[in-house]
């Protein structure tokens, strides 16, 4: 049987675009409705949302429960609008990719990538990664990133005809070769390598200071620069409105340069550089945090006898759904 994601994917993509981006907007608000109503535990799809909220608490401990629940419904709105550019963004042409993305400071990447020595950069789920990764392939360098390997046959498919698309080159995580020596080949021939940390996908991860806890990241990005002695930059990246651009939206980006730690072994260098990398993603996510899209718990869970983490409220431990 199709996954319901992928049959809402083709609904989406046919639609006129002011449709589509009202239905966006108002299943948001739905979802939002149900999660700040009290009496609505229950809800298996509610689960995600939840932990959202306990995510985006992170941001600012000190956030009032109203502004807390206005951030939630901004959050969702900014999530639906992810999923809406996605659904539609195989049908934009090249011009508008184009017009999608708007790096600032960014002088640092545009020359790693110009002198020929490729780039490596740290994303967090922040804004539209897929979005950002059309405009690289269109203005940048070509683009090779490596993606989570969906029990879904067909979505997986269409995640990866999408991107191959777009010229994005979507390398699997697992259930094929390693994708570390294709990455290394891939930026030391001037490639744009961006690859998403602030979730513990699976493959090497260490753990970090985020967000006021601690929280096992993704180290790819710090240890693939490290191998192949590439510049390393972590985006900041978040929505902005601008109504003379296409749908209303467009994605702003910020790269900033991250000195790798050049001295002691490998494991210590590429954990003492995903730390520097986490600090900038941190603070980034503090200044956007309603583009801020990760549904699973980010800090560990506190061991036995620990205080709870900043923004865990009654119920809301970082491990609670």
């Amino acid at each position: 049987m199709r996954a319901p994601l992928l049959l809402v994917w083709r609904a989406v993509a046919v639609l006129p675009e002011t449709a589509a981006r009202a239905a966006g907007g108002l299943a948001a608000d739905a979802v939002w409705l149900l999660a700040v109503t009290p009496g609505v535990r229950g809800a298996r799809p509610l689960a995600g949302v939840r932990q959202l909220r306990t995510n985006l608490a992170l941001t600012d401990p000190g956030r009032p429960p109203r502004a807390a629940r206005r951030l939630l419904r901004a959050a969702l709105r900014s999530y639906a609008r992810y999923w809406v550019d996605l659904f539609r963004l195989e049908r934009w042409p090249e011009d508008r990719r184009r017009r999608a993305v708007r790096l600032e400071e960014d002088d640092a990447l545009r020359a790693a990538l110009a002198d020929g020595r490729g780039a490596v950069v740290a994303l967090s789920h922040s804004a539209s990664w897929d979005v950002m990764g059309a405009y690289a392939a269109l203005e940048l360098a070509p683009v090779t990133t490596v993606a989570e390997r969906l029990a879904d046959d067909d979505l997986h498919a269409a995640f990866r005809r999408v991107r191959g698309a777009l010229g994005v080159e979507a390398l699997p995580l697992s259930g094929g070769a390693p994708p570390l020596p294709a990455l290394v080949r891939r930026v030391r021939a001037g490639g744009f390598v961006p690859l998403l940390v602030d979730r513990d996908l699976g493959g090497a991860a260490v753990e970090v200071d985020l967000l006021g806890g601690r929280a096992r990241v993704a180290s790819g990005a710090a240890a693939l620069a490290d191998l192949a002695g590439a510049p390393l930059f972590a985006l900041e990246a978040w929505y902005d409105h601008d109504p003379s651009v296409p749908g209303g939206w467009l994605v702003r980006g910020r790269p900033h340069p991250v000195e790798r730690v050049a001295d002691g072994p490998r494991p210590e260098r590429v954990a003492r550089t995903t730390q520097r990398v986490a600090d900038v993603l941190g603070a980034a996510v503090a200044r956007h945090p309603q583009d801020w899209h990760v549904l699973q718990p980010v800090l560990l869970a506190p061991t036995a006898g620990a205080p709870a983490r900043a923004g865990a409220g009654p119920g809301e431990g970082s491990g609670a759904s």
